[in-house]
């Protein structure tokens, strides 16, 4: 896999080389030992006014009314000012604290006319994008009216049954219709969240960005900017919500959904963060307190989380929290007979076997013994034979192109650990084993999508991409450095073919595609002209 993050190896040497002097503390030093004066920096343009949505969403606010974020999101009616605190000078902030908690309290008084201490956070520069918010303290949430109209609900839930209920069945028409009806009460909150994050997850990932498929429903120019209002809304809620020890079903799918919308935005980090937090509510999780359906969804949701998980943990490094013993959950969903979740368990099939050890060796934890040749065999074989736990006819196009895709790029992964272990030799009888396999993956890539629907490659977002671009980097190394015995036109024109899909994926044109021909210019310049044509 190609290291895409470039470091600086001499960047922590170089504050050795000049002693910490007052003068080098100043400024910079010369070659003439004179030093200069650093440029002060600019200060950040604070508002003193912020408009009631931006206040109550705890973002950053414009001077101007509407505000710019209030007129992207399409809400530049409802853009008002409120009321600032003044400032209190720290040297009259204990004396005002002090008459604050001093002063007597009248039965028509209101305690919000007492000057109260300034909060800590307001000063700070708190980021202007909702992925930045984490944990900030929210003193109460109130439903935005209008926000989530019922034929919204309708439409998105059809949206997730049709398009992304194949490969994550984590949600019935009939426990939507229960989350409806407990969320149309004022107790319903948590069930109104998880509605919240349903409708952006499905907003962000299937539907197109640039369209409006509500019309005169939203008020938002497009289907981003409502997915992006739906997200700070369900960020908002989330920090609301009261935190539980024994965390219901519906807590757990409200933060797989937040993490979604993250990954759908290329909010890596954010993304990662999210999906750590619902596999750790999920090791909290109590089944015997859950009646059928949320047993059964609450199973659904565990494999899901483990493929998750553990597909981030592969592709960026990342340690693994859940295992198939985890609440007792990971056995039934390879015994339940709906014909429909055939995808789902070959699914699970692949990531079973890529346990904490495959993490520890993949993430090259000290291991105190030489690993044996035969080590990842029975991986392998895991892998290879994962999708015989169905018929392809029984697999929908979108099933079919997330298994195939993921499956070959575990294929990859374990190549690439084979070559850091040394297990690699043209002289193997498994094609596998040999310095030229990645040729053969990109055949089967090929193969195997040419005859799918872009559609059914795009819905699963952003991680198919950079599955598929991992994929294309492998062909790059093996192209650039090992004598291939088919004909390189042969393997260019699949190197062509990953890339033209590559181009027609979410993040492929504005990322991905760059990224690969950067990666090709500096491995292999001679072919940049010949992909090009």
């Amino acid at each position: 896999m190609t290291e895409l993050r470039e470091e600086d190896a001499q960047h922590g040497q170089a504050s050795t080389l000049i002693p910490a002097t007052s003068q080098t503390r100043a400024g910079v030093v010369r070659d003439d030992d004179t030093p200069v004066t650093a440029p002060p920096r600019a200060k950040r343009v604070q508002v003193a006014r912020a408009c009631g949505r931006c206040r109550r969403l705890q973002k950053a606010c414009s001077d101007s009314r509407p505000c710019q974020r209030c007129v992207k999101a399409g809400l530049a009616d409802e853009c008002g000012g409120l009321l600032v605190r003044p400032q209190v000078p720290p040297q009259t902030r204990f004396s005002q604290a002090l008459r604050f908690a001093e002063a007597p309290v009248h039965g028509d008084a209101n305690w919000m006319d007492v000057v109260a201490p300034s909060p800590p956070f307001a000063s700070l520069d708190l980021p202007a994008s909702p992925q930045a918010f984490i944990s900030f303290a929210r003193e109460s949430f109130e439903r935005k009216a209008g926000l989530l109209p019922p034929r919204i609900v309708d439409y998105c839930s059809g949206r997730f049954f049709e398009r992304l209920a194949p490969t994550i069945p984590i949600l019935t028409p009939e426990y939507v219709a229960n989350l409806r009806t407990r969320a149309a009460s004022e107790a319903g909150s948590e069930a109104y969240c998880v509605l919240l994050g349903l409708c952006a997850m499905v907003t962000l990932q299937v539907e197109d960005p640039r369209a409006n498929s509500f019309g005169q429903l939203i008020t938002a120019e497009n289907n981003a900017a409502y997915g992006w209002l739906l997200l700070e809304e369900a960020l908002a809620a989330h920090r609301q919500l009261t935190r539980r020890s024994n965390p219901s079903l519906d807590s757990v799918l409200l933060v797989f959904f937040v993490y979604a919308c993250h990954a759908s935005l290329f909010h890596h980090s954010q993304a990662f963060f999210f999906l750590r937090e619902a596999a750790t509510l999920f090791l909290l999780v109590k089944p015997e307190v859950m009646d059928g359906l949320s047993k059964l969804l609450a199973e659904r949701l565990f494999w899901v989380l483990l493929i998750s998980e553990r597909s981030h943990a592969i592709r960026y490094r990342r340690p693994i929290t859940l295992q198939v013993t985890t609440n007792g959950f990971g056995q039934s969903s390879f015994t339940e007979s709906d014909p429909s979740l055939a995808g789902f368990r070959c699914l699970a099939a692949l990531f079973r076997t890529l346990d904490t050890a495959f993490i520890a060796l993949l993430n090259q934890e000290a291991v105190s013994r030489v690993v044996p040749l035969d080590s990842l065999d029975d991986v392998e074989i895991a892998i290879n034979t994962a999708l015989n736990h169905s018929c392809p006819d029984d697999l929908l196009p979108t099933q079919k192109a997330n298994l195939r895709v993921t499956q070959l790029w575990l294929r990859i992964i374990l190549w690439q650990l084979r070559l850091r272990l040394g297990h690699l030799s043209e002289q193997s009888t498994q094609s596998s084993r040999t310095y030229h396999y990645p040729l053969e993956v990109a055949k089967d890539v090929t193969l195997s999508t040419r005859d799918l629907p872009v559609a059914s490659i795009q819905v699963h977002g952003v991680g198919i991409t950079e599955k598929l671009f991992d994929i294309a980097c492998a062909v790059v190394n093996v192209l650039a450095r090992v004598p291939v015995q088919m004909t390189k036109t042969v393997a260019e024109d699949d190197l062509k073919y990953l890339r033209a899909l590559i181009l027609e994926l979410p993040g492929g044109a504005t990322v991905y595609d760059a990224l690969l021909l950067k990666h090709i210019q500096q491995t292999l310049p001679t072919m940049v002209a010949r992909l090009e044509a």
